[in-house]
C-alpha cells in the first residue's frame, strides 16, 4: 500500500529542558497550526492521500493507523528540535515492540549541512569566524575562484554600528489573513498582532520584499534601535526559516545575487549561513551539558514586569522592549542582547529562567538557537564556550545605538547619583565581582576600572537590586 501522509499532533504547549517546564507561546502554537494546516492543503492538491490529523496520542494514532492499512514501516524526517528528536526515539522503540519500524531520514533543508558531517569537520565547535569562513568556501557564497573572499575582506562587522537620528519607520510586508491563519487564531482565541508567512508563498513575498526594500540600510541599522520603530530594517525572516517555509539556502542565495553591495550582502549572509548555522551545531554538541552551567552562580527571579506589562521597570529601553515583546512575540538580536541580555546578566538574573521566558515569547524561539545564545552567548553562564567576553555595556552604547534615552527618567551621563542610568552602575559593579572575565580580552576595562568609586557604585547596585 502506498501513502503519503502528513500529520499535525496538537501540542498539549508544555516541554521540558532537564525537567523545567516551559510553556510554549501562542503565537508560536498560531503559526505552528496554521503552517500545518496550509501545507497540507496544498499537498491534497498533488497528493491525493495527504491529511490534517490531530492526535493527542501520536504513539495510539500510529499504531491504529498501521493496523488499519497493514502498514509495517514509517519514514519521517529528523526533527531539528532536540526535544522532539528524544520524543521520536522513545517512540521508535515502542513501535519497534510492536514490529513496526520508524526510520528517521536526514533533514536537508532545515540547515546547510548536518551535524554528523559538521562533528566529521570538527572535533569540537571552532571559532565562529572560521566555521563561517569555511561554509562560505564551501558553499562557494562570495568568494572568487582562488577561495578568498570577494573585495578582500570576509566580513565588515565593525562597519554596522551606525544610528540615522532622521531613520523614518520601516513599512512592513503585510498580507490579507488566509484561511488556515483564520482558523488557527479561532482555534486559540489568539490575534498575532504583526504579520508572519504561514504559507510559503507568503514567505518567498516576504523575501522578496525585503530584498527590493530593505536590504540596501540593512547593513548600515542593524543594531539601530528605535522607540517607534522596532524592526528597522530587518528582514523578519526568521520564523518563516526556523518553521520550514523557507530553507536558509534559498535565502542565503537570493541574497547574495542581488545586485547590491557587497558589504549589504554579507553582513545579512552571515547571520544565516555562519551564525544560525553555527549555533545549531554548537548546540547539539553542548546540549547535554549547556543546562548544568551557570558560571557566575547567579540565582535572582527574573523581576515581574518581565512576565507582565501590569508590573513596568522605569529603565525606557527596557519598558519599551519587553512590551514589545509581550505584545508582538518579537524584537530585534541587539535588543535581545544588549537590552534584555545585558539587563539580566548585570542584575544577576538565573541564566535558565531568562532562556524559559526567550522560549516562551519569541515566535522565532526554538531550543537550538534559543538556548546557546542566551545560556551561552548572552549570559556567559557556559565560561567562554561560545563567547570571548561577557556581553555587557553601560548606558552610553544603549544611547549611541538607540533613541531610549532621551524619553527615560534616568540620566545616561550620570554614573553615581541617585537619578544615573542603573546600567552605569550596574556595569562596574559586575566588572568589579568579575575581574577575569575581561583581564584576558579587554584588559582596558580593567584598567578603567581603577578610575571608578566602587563603593559607590556597589551602594547604588544594592539600592537599585532592593526596589526590583
Amino acid at each position: 500500500m502506498s501513502l503519503e501522509h502528513f500529520c499535525y499532533v496538537h501540542h498539549t504547549g508544555k516541554i521540558n529542558f532537564l525537567e523545567q517546564e516551559l510553556k510554549l507561546n501562542t503565537a508560536s502554537k498560531v503559526i505552528d497550526y496554521a503552517g500545518w494546516y496550509n501545507l497540507v492543503e496544498s499537498l491534497q492538491k498533488s497528493w491525493k492521500n495527504a491529511e490534517f490529523i490531530c492526535a493527542a496520542n501520536f504513539f495510539e494514532w500510529m499504531l491504529t493507523f498501521a493496523q488499519k492499512n497493514n502498514i509495517s514501516s514509517f519514514i519521517i524526517i529528523k526533527p531539528v528540535e532536540n526535544y522532539v528528536f528524544e520524543n521520536i526515539l522513545k517512540l521508535q522503540k515502542k513501535l519497534k515492540k510492536q514490529n513496526i519500524e520508524l526510520e528517521m531520514r536526514e533533514d536537508t533543508q532545515s540547515f546547510f549541512i548536518s551535524h554528523a558531517l559538521f562533528e566529521k569537520q570538527y572535533s569540537k565547535p571552532p571559532v565562529m569566524e572560521n566555521f563561517y569562513r569555511y561554509m562560505r568556501k564551501k558553499f562557494e557564497i562570495m568568494v572568487d575562484n582562488d577561495w578568498n573572499p570577494e573585495w578582500g575582506s570576509w566580513n565588515y562587522d565593525s562597519e554596522n554600528r551606525s544610528f540615522d537620528k532622521k531613520h523614518q519607520a520601516t513599512k512592513l510586508f503585510s498580507w490579507d489573513k488566509n484561511e488556515g491563519l483564520q482558523k488557527a487564531e479561532a482555534f486559540y482565541n489568539f490575534e498575532l498582532k504583526i504579520f508572519q508567512p504561514t504559507k510559503r508563498e507568503e514567505a518567498l513575498l516576504m523575501l522578496n520584499y525585503f530584498v527590493q526594500n530593505h536590504l540596501e540600510r540593512f547593513w548600515e541599522l542593524e543594531d539601530a534601535m528605535y522607540q517607534n520603530d522596532p524592526y528597522v530594517y530587518h528582514s523578519m525572516l526568521s520564523t518563516s526559516i526556523n518553521f520550514g517555509l523557507l530553507s536558509p539556502k534559498e535565502v542565503v542565495l537570493r541574497v547574495a545575487n542581488t545586485d547590491t553591495a557587497l558589504n549589504n550582502k554579507e553582513w545579512f549572509i552571515r547571520q544565516i549561513l555562519g551564525w544560525r548555522e553555527y549555533m545549531y551545531h554548537f548546540f547539539q554538541h553542548y546540549k547535554d551539558s549547556m543546562y548544568l552551567r551557570n558560571h557566575f552562580e547567579h540565582e535572582a527571579d527574573l523581576p515581574d514586569f518581565f512576565w507582565s506589562q501590569v508590573e513596568k521597570s522605569d529603565m525606557n529601553c527596557l519598558t519599551t522592549t519587553l512590551k514589545q515583546v509581550q505584545d508582538e512575540n518579537f524584537s530585534h538580536h541587539i535588543q535581545r542582547l544588549m537590552v534584555i541580555g545585558n539587563f539580566s546578566l548585570l542584575t544577576e538574573r538565573d541564566p535558565h529562567e531568562l532562556n524559559r521566558w526567550f522560549f516562551e515569547y519569541y515566535t522565532d524561539a526554538f531550543e537550538w538557537v534559543v538556548s546557546p545564545n542566551v545560556l551561552a552567548m548572552s549570559q556567559f553562564s557556559d565560561w567562554g564556550r561560545l563567547a570571548t567576553k561577557p556581553y555587557i555595556a553601560s548606558a552610553n552604547y544603549i544611547n549611541k545605538m538607540s533613541d531610549y534615552c532621551k524619553n527615560c527618567s534616568y540620566n545616561y551621563k550620570e554614573k553615581y547619583t541617585e537619578d544615573a542610568c542603573p546600567f552605569n552602575y550596574l556595569y562596574w559593579a559586575f566588572v568589579d565581582r568579575n575581574k577575569t572575565a575581561f583581564e584576558g580580552r579587554q584588559p582596558f576595562v580593567i584598567s578603567n576600572l581603577k578610575k571608578i568609586d566602587v563603593e559607590k557604585v556597589q551602594e547604588l547596585k544594592s539600592k537599585f537590586m532592593k526596589k526590583l
